[in-house]
């Protein structure tokens, strides 16, 4: 549907605060409400600046964030519409077309608090990032994330963004990172005294030792995500101990071999960790249960072998468990039922035995796999008290006897395989 909004329309809801138009193929409009605080027009065919600038003659001197993702910009029309909008907060351009031209046109927005200029065609040269630092004091979030930006000293101008508390550069093809002193090209992070959230994530960062690097010293982090690249990671994570406020790390395809000492004993809030798609060997490691407050851990796709600790059944915060794709083996700890437990996944391993008690506590399950394994005995018919189990997977097991008739019981369940049987 395409709409041209009628002058009218808009005009007579002077106390409108909020404007949500997403996904209407809308072309333009004439008069907006001067009111508004929030506009969102996501994704609708604003495929030329001057449409975006006949949208905003009157007076928006309240508006406080502003969503223009998905319309195919190039940004010509934004230094107009920074000269109107002096106490804009919150700026969305992600999936447009920009490239760095776009920078000089940034500077009049003084007030910005968050831009996100992720899925463009930006790639970091004519000192874009200068111009953020210099222009854009104020801003907290900024979202970088995949565009084509490749070249790490071109970051370092954003050193001057001392109130940044996130900043995502993730999906950008970092170039210049293949040695320790690459890593080192990243030291403008710790001239960033507010960063509490950081990604990383599939930015082409190799063998460079983590350890070594400025990453040690962002102690006020609470989100870090490194996964999808390459990193070399010592047995040890001593040197990120001192990292108290972490609450997420994100480290998924990434590393291989034996990880015998992680910090989690320091990471006292932490509670997702993701190690998962990584090439790490041997038992499982006892050092989850030195924090209590994991509610997501995931050790996915690794080479893993023996039997899951009994040390786990102290993990009673836990809401989601992924050891699948490994080569555990041994019966599941029938101590092993934290009552928080949501989505547990223990699929393509070798663990065996009957499921006796594992679980008989955990009424808030929603997902049990336990696909590709060896476990034999009974379907138990205390399966009939999980009565939040909405996915059951016993399939490629070596169950016997008949299906409880318990299973009547589960009225969420949607999805049931126990073939290959």
């Amino acid at each position: 549907m395409q709409i041209k909004w009628p002058k009218c329309s808009i005009n007579r809801t002077s106390m409108v605060a909020q404007r949500h138009i997403t996904n209407n193929n809308i072309l333009r409009f004439e008069v907006l409400s001067s009111k508004l605080r929030e506009l969102d027009l996501r994704f609708n065919r604003f495929n030329n600046d001057k449409s975006i600038l006949s949208c905003f003659n009157g007076n928006l001197s309240t508006l406080k964030s502003l969503d223009l993702s998905g319309n195919g910009l190039t940004g010509s029309g934004l230094k107009v519409l920074s000269s109107r909008l002096k106490k804009l907060e919150i700026l969305d351009l992600w999936y447009n077309q920009f490239n760095d031209s776009i920078f000089p046109s940034l500077t009049g927005f003084s007030s910005l608090k968050s831009l996100d200029l992720s899925g463009n065609e930006l790639t970091g040269s004519f000192n874009s990032f200068e111009i953020i630092s210099s222009h854009l004091g104020k801003l907290e979030n900024l979202d970088l994330s995949s565009n084509n930006i490749f070249n790490n000293s071109i970051l370092s101008h954003l050193r001057g963004l001392s109130s940044l508390k996130s900043l995502d550069l993730s999906g950008n093809m970092l170039l210049g990172s293949t040695t320790v002193n690459g890593l080192r090209k990243l030291d403008f992070l710790q001239s960033l005294p507010s960063l509490k959230t950081l990604s990383l994530k599939d930015t082409n960062l190799s063998q460079g030792n983590i350890v070594s690097g400025p990453l040690t010293n962002l102690i006020s982090l609470k989100f870090l995500s490194l996964s999808n690249n390459l990193f070399e990671v010592p047995t040890s994570m001593k040197p990120f101990m001192n990292h108290s406020s972490l609450k997420i790390f994100s480290g998924g395809n990434n590393l291989w071999g034996q990880i015998s000492d992680f910090p989690l004993n320091e990471w006292k809030v932490c509670n997702v960790l993701d190690l998962s798609n990584n090439h790490f060997s041997g038992m499982l490691p006892r050092w989850f249960v030195n924090s209590t407050r994991l509610g997501a851990i995931d050790l996915s796709k690794n080479h893993f072998k023996g039997p899951i600790p009994r040390d786990f059944c102290k993990l009673d915060q836990l809401l989601y468990l992924d050891l699948s794709e490994n080569n555990l083996s041994g019966y599941i700890p029938s101590c092993f039922s934290p009552p928080s437990l949501i989505h547990v996944h223990l699929s393509e391993n070798r663990l065996s035995g009957p499921l006796t008690y594992g679980f008989y506590n955990s009424s808030s399950l929603v997902t049990m796999d336990l696909r590709d394994n060896s476990f034999t005995g009974s379907i138990p018919n205390w399966i009939g008290k999980l009565s939040s189990l909405s996915v059951l997977l016993l399939r490629a097991n070596h169950f016997d006897g008949e299906l409880p008739v318990q299973l009547c019981l589960l009225e969420q369940l949607s999805i049931l395989d126990v073939s290959q049987n």
